[in-house]
C-alpha cells in the first residue's frame, strides 16, 4: 500500500470516528473491570504518557465504578511494556498503549516477525495520529530547515528523539541520506528528556511528536523546521512539511493505539473502544486535544488493525532502501 492511501485512510477513520457505535458509554462500562490500568512504554512527561493521562482523565468521567490508572514501563522501544502487558490475564484489566513505533517499525528494525508481535495482542482502538517534527531551540541560528541541512553538510549534528528504532529515529535517518546532512542520533527513553535536553543546549535538534512540543512551541521556547506527513498538521498549522521543503521522504506520520493482551474478549474491548469514540463526538475534548498536539480518531478494534496491517507495509517500504544507522 501506498503512503498516499496510508495517510488518507487515517483522514477517513476520523471521519468515520463520529460515526461509530452511539450507545450509552455506562451500559458498555458495565462490563469493564473496576481498575483498568493503560501501560506505556515511555517515561512520564512525554507524549504517549501525556496521551494516556488525558484519555484516562477523561474515560473517568465517562464511566462511573471504573477506575482508570497509567504505569510507565519504558525501555528497549516498547518492548519492555509489550512483554508485561502480553504476559497479563486476558481480562479487560491492562491494556498497552502502542504506537506505530513500537508496533511496526521497532519489530521490523529488530527482524522480529512483526505478525509474531500482533498475536500476543487484540486490536481495541486506534486514539490519535500525530505527526513528528524536527525542532531546534528558540535562540538556534537555524532559522529554517535550508540552515540546518546546510550547516550539517560541513560538520555533524546532533538530534534528539524518544527511542532507538523509533519512527523519529528512521525519519532523522531518512532526513540524513535524502540531503547529505551529517545528524547523529541520541535515543532517550521518552520525550520529555529530549525536549530537556534541548533546552539546556545538549544537542542540536529533537525529531518528536507534534503532541511533545507543542507546549514547548506555544511558550516560544523551539523553531519547528520541519513537519512529516502529506500535509501540514492542525496542531502546527504555519510549520512546512517536508515535502513542502523538497524532502517528499519524509510523507508519512505515526498514530497511538491501545492493544489488549491475545484472547481480551471482544466485548471488553469495545467497551473501551466506544469510550473512546465518544469522546471523538465531543467538541471540547478533541479541540483540546488539537491544542495538546493530537488529531483524535477514536476508531473500533477492526480500524485498528486494518491501520496497523497498512503500517507495517509502509515501513517494510521504506525499509527496503536499507537506511544506514538504524538499530546502532
Amino acid at each position: 500500500m501506498e503512503r498516499r492511501s496510508f495517510n488518507t485512510g487515517l483522514l477517513a477513520l476520523m471521519a468515520g470516528a463520529a460515526l461509530a457505535y452511539a450507545g450509552p458509554l455506562l451500559a458498555s462500562a458495565a462490563k469493564l473491570p473496576s481498575v483498568v490500568t493503560f501501560v506505556v512504554p515511555f517515561a512520564a512527561g512525554g507524549g504517549a504518557d501525556q496521551l494516556a493521562r488525558e484519555f484516562a482523565h477523561s474515560a473517568q468521567a465517562q464511566t462511573p465504578g471504573v477506575t482508570f490508572v497509567v504505569e510507565n514501563k519504558p525501555g528497549a522501544n516498547g518492548a519492555i511494556a509489550a512483554r508485561h502487558v502480553a504476559r497479563q490475564p486476558a481480562d479487560g484489566a491492562t491494556f498497552l498503549l502502542g504506537t506505530s513505533s513500537t508496533h511496526a517499525l521497532g519489530p521490523l528494525i529488530a527482524k522480529v516477525d512483526p505478525h509474531k508481535l500482533v498475536e500476543e495482542f487484540d486490536p481495541v482502538s486506534l486514539l490519535a495520529t500525530t505527526a513528528n517534527v524536527l525542532a531546534v531551540s528558540h535562540d538556534s541560528k537555524w532559522e529554517t530547515l535550508q540552515d540546518f541541512i546546510l550547516d550539517a553538510r560541513t560538520r555533524p549534528l546532533t538530534y534528539g528523539t524518544f527511542g532507538t528504532g523509533s519512527s523519529a529515529h528512521l525519519y532523522g535517518v531518512l532526513l540524513a541520506q535524502a540531503t547529505g546532512a551529517q545528524l547523529e542520533h541520541v535515543p532517550y527513553k521518552g520525550s520529555s528528556q529530549a525536549v530537556t535536553d534541548l533546552m539546556g543546549g545538549h544537542i542540536n535538534a529533537a525529531f518528536l511528536t507534534s503532541s511533545a512540543l507543542e507546549g514547548v512551541a506555544r511558550e516560544g521556547k523551539v523553531r519547528l523546521l520541519g513537519v512529516t506527513g502529506e500535509t501540514r498538521t492542525k496542531v502546527f498549522p504555519d510549520a512546512k512539511t517536508f515535502a513542502e521543503q523538497q524532502v517528499p521522504q519524509l510523507d508519512f506520520s505515526g498514530w497511538f493505539a491501545l492493544f489488549a493482551p491475545a484472547g481480551t474478549p471482544a466485548e471488553l474491548r469495545n467497551a473501551v473502544a466506544n469510550v473512546a469514540a465518544g469522546l471523538g463526538r465531543d467538541a471540547g475534548f478533541t479541540k483540546r486535544m488539537t491544542g495538546q498536539g493530537y488529531d483524535w480518531v477514536g476508531s473500533q478494534p477492526s480500524a485498528l488493525q486494518e491501520a496497523l496491517q497498512d503500517t507495517l507495509k509502509v515501513y517494510q517500504k521504506v525499509l527496503s532502501t536499507k537506511p544506514d544507522g538504524l538499530g546502532s
